[in-house]
């Protein structure tokens, strides 16, 4: 069959050579491949009457409709060749002499469309060429774009309707394999759906689906039915031109049972196709593998694989997780459900899941396309390895090896914004969405990336976007809330956080986020009451660490250190659990605040260890981060207990690793940095030079509000120091004018941290101090308001209540 095939291949190069014309001519490759496969082309003598008849026959052969009549081997065409060599009378091979030509004459004479010689050297010319031709790599006559559409269940059993959409999707997946189609993709079809304002529709049905062609360009559809009789179950398939709606070839397949769709169906249909849009039959061989061998061989594995990464793509994790478990449990060897899997385990905060679904991934992906075994590759390298030089390089390499793949410039797009090379994350994003213009998560991505770039306008432009293509999904509408938030319209974004909500109640993501706008504003019972909310809600035992963590960090906040160091445990024995170390080492990380602030610094100093050993030890590849983080936090406790030398040698090597800090993290440890040395002047008595420091320090921008970030960010969680600098001075009005500030929201400023509460005690008493009682009053109340359930012995609560009572008499 291969063979015959690349005969025909060989008639059209042959026909081009004595005529001088293409066999076929049409608007588009697609159409003449249309010809190719309907029509004869003109016999090639009477294009060029010095063709033997013997010769032109032999073209026409090769160019049969019928492959039972074309020649069945090159050595059958040559030996006929031959044979008409040896028939043509030698005085033919006579050339008269002539002159020499200029370079004119010569392309002139040579021109495809002037071509005139002996007969002989026709036959020569072509026997040699054939013997050429079967050394060297064919070229494909057509490329065709292509879509596949829901299949129709004619079984008259509803059972078998989720074959209309897992039938289709075994088709793509076994035609994308071939780097000779244009495959248009579920998610694509989807996406035109929602264009149209059809996102409803489950079933892609013959009219509608030439409309979603049409609108994408795509040159074939595959339209198909499938029915059962007794333990019989047959697919058919038909090809149609788009365009003109002609058939271009159909085909059928059947087996026993439904299994028999994984074992034979698809791989038999999938030729089908291939042949119908003109690959030849060698292209078909080299570009497919059974689709069993790259997928699954369990047709409800792969139905709840599909479920699977359609919850997955919404941010559903719970509901991804449950059906890729299934899918797992009904093949263990399905290598992209694993991956999936990971991904579901880490949205849920499950690491030791996650690394484990994607070591299994990674020992099956011989079980997968080409192209997700690559992307498989370099997942393992990003989450089991933690090797980021090699995950971009595989990103790369997948986004050079299949450029029209959307998935690997989105993924690069993730990788640049991350790194703060905003410009070229904008880059990959666009390129993503010429591929795919609707493609939910590129568009949340780019609109995240311009809110960081200060470019609201053009990031709620793009999260429209993303809600209008997302119609009925809760994390458009979260996304969008983010953004309000950052744009300091608080109330719009807890209303818009509770749409989300509606939409879908257990969508995790809302609830912290509501809580922290709640605390910024100071209500700290909501923040609270969210964060409950949270935990019971927690659909797996890493989300409800990261409830606890939260809640640690609130009681810390409100002077509850006891509380918070109960949470902060749960916290951690949770995160054991599930051998998720990042929310381990927060644990590690906020007691070590806790005792900094209680004065019990040696056991500040340990927690701060632990958190950096930690640290080092999941992210290598963080070192310079890390390390000048530690040398940071290790460096306060030293001015705590008075090592101001220890201090400043810590500080130094800080300032010496920032350059090597990855540059998405160099704008807060450069903050941290300016606050470190802020505090060593002061502490050296150095007041000018510390708020000389303080003076030039720029506003922190927030950059996430999951949660492990939005502590970090509040980092040091008392940043008054410019106010303490001027206080020390004797300069006590501008240390109210910095106090007001810090309790101040300002809209207009990039600064999203929490005001702490002992700002409200140390204003209250300058207040005091300037004989200002009712404003001092209000600050007292206000502080022991916010601290009312603190830990007893607390020496500023104990202050503030006596001094609120003297001036209250």
């Amino acid at each position: 069959a291969g063979q015959s095939s690349d005969i025909y291949s060989l008639g059209v190069i042959l026909y081009e050579m004595v005529t001088g014309r293409v066999p076929f001519k049409g608007d588009t490759p697609f159409t003449i491949g249309v010809k190719h496969k309907s029509e004869m082309p003109k016999d090639p003598k009477e294009l060029n009457a010095q063709i033997p008849e013997d010769l032109s026959s032999v073209i026409m052969r090769c160019l049969e409709k019928d492959k039972e009549k074309r020649y069945q081997s090159a050595g059958e065409m040559r030996s006929e060749l031959e044979n008409i060599q040896k028939g043509i009378p030698t005085t033919e091979r006579v050339v008269p002499e002539r002159k020499p030509l200029t370079s004119r004459e010569i392309t002139v004479q040579f021109s495809m469309k002037k071509l005139f010689l002996p007969a002989l050297v026709f036959v020569a010319l072509i026997a040699a060429g054939l013997i050429i031709w079967q050394f060297l790599p064919q070229k494909e006559i057509v490329k065709s774009s292509i879509a596949v559409v829901s299949f129709e269940n004619q079984s008259g059993d509803n059972a078998y309707d989720y074959l209309q959409k897992a039938i289709p999707n075994l088709l793509i997946t076994s035609l994308e394999q071939s780097k000779y189609l244009r495959v248009t993709t579920w998610e694509r079809m989807h996406d035109l759906l929602k264009q149209m304002g059809k996102e409803q529709v489950e079933v892609i049905g013959k009219d509608l689906g030439f409309e979603l062609c049409r609108m994408d360009g795509v040159d074939a559809i595959v339209l198909g039915s499938f029915v059962k009789a007794g333990d019989m179950f047959a697919t058919d398939v038909k090809v149609l031109d788009v365009e003109t709606k002609s058939l271009l070839r159909s085909a059928s397949s059947k087996g026993e049972g439904v299994r028999s769709i994984l074992e034979k169906q698809i791989d038999e249909l999938s030729k089908e196709i291939s042949r119908g849009v003109g690959l030849s039959e060698r292209r078909i061989k080299e570009a497919q593998k059974p689709i069993a061998d790259v997928t699954t061989t369990s047709m409800d594995a792969y139905n709840y694989f599909l479920k699977g990464t359609e919850s997955y793509d919404k941010f559903y994790y719970e509901d991804a997780r449950q059906f890729l478990e299934k899918a797992v449990e009904l093949d263990p060897t399905f290598a992209s459900a694993y991956i999936w899997l990971a991904f579901a385990y880490g949205g849920l905060g499950d690491t030791k899941a996650s690394n484990e679904a994607v070591e299994k991934a990674k020992t099956f992906s011989k079980k997968a396309t080409d192209k997700e075994r690559l992307f498989i590759e370099a997942f393992y390298a990003y989450i089991v390895k933690k090797d980021q030089v090699k995950y971009f390089r595989l990103l790369k390499q997948l986004a050079a090896k299949y450029p029209k793949d959307e998935v690997a410039h989105h993924l690069l797009g993730l990788y640049y914004k991350g790194e703060n090379l905003y410009y070229e994350a904008v880059e990959e994003f666009n390129k993503a969405l010429e591929l795919d213009p609707y493609s939910g998560f590129a568009l949340n991505d780019l609109a995240y990336t311009y809110a960081e770039m200060g470019n609201f306008e053009k990031a709620i432009e793009y999260f429209k976007r993303y809600a209008s293509v997302s119609p009925g999904d809760a994390n458009p509408i979260d996304s969008m809330a983010e953004c309000y938030f950052l744009m300091g319209r608080l109330d719009e974004a807890i209303a818009k956080y509770k749409e989300a909500l509606e939409v879908k109640p257990d969508f995790h993501q809302a609830s912290p986020s509501i809580g922290y706008i709640y605390a910024f504003k100071e209500n700290y019972a909501e923040a609270m009451r969210w964060a409950d909310k949270f935990i019971s809600m927690a659909p797996s035992p890493g989300i409800k660490s990261e409830g606890f963590l939260i809640k640690g960090f609130y009681h810390y906040w409100l002077g509850s250190f006891e509380q918070s160091l109960e949470d902060l445990r749960r916290a951690k024995d949770l995160a054991e659990a599930v051998g998720n170390e990042v929310l381990k080492s927060y644990a590690e990380w906020m007691k070590a605040w806790i005792y900094y602030d209680r004065g019990e610094l040696q056991l500040s100093r340990r927690h701060f260890k632990d958190f950096f050993d930690l640290a080092i030890e999941n992210y290598p590849e963080y070192t310079p981060l890390i390390t000048a983080a530690h040398k940071f936090r290790s460096g306060l406790v030293d001015l705590k207990e008075g090592h101001i030398d220890s201090a400043k040698t810590k500080l130094e090597k800080m300032k010496s690793l920032l350059p090597n800090v990855n540059p998405g993290e160099k704008d807060g440890m450069r903050f941290r940095y300016d606050i470190f040395l802020a505090e060593t002047l002061v502490a050296e008595n150095s007041f000018d030079q510390a708020i000389a420091v303080c003076e030039k320090v720029s506003p922190l921008e927030m950059s996430s509000m999951y949660t492990w970030p939005i502590l970090r960010y509040n980092e040091p969680f008392q940043k008054d120091v410019l106010a303490r600098a001027y206080l020390q001075k004797g300069e006590i009005d501008k240390a109210i004018v910095e106090y007001e500030r810090l309790i101040t929201f300002d809209p207009d400023s990039k600064d999203r941290l929490l005001v702490h509460p002992k700002y409200h005690y140390r204003l209250a008493r300058l207040y005091e101090e300037k004989g200002w009682e009712g404003k001092a009053i209000e600050q007292y109340e206000k502080f022991l308001d916010l601290w009312k359930d603190a830990d007893p012995g607390i020496v500023e609560v104990e202050d503030a209540r006596k001094r609120l009572a003297g001036l209250k008499r």
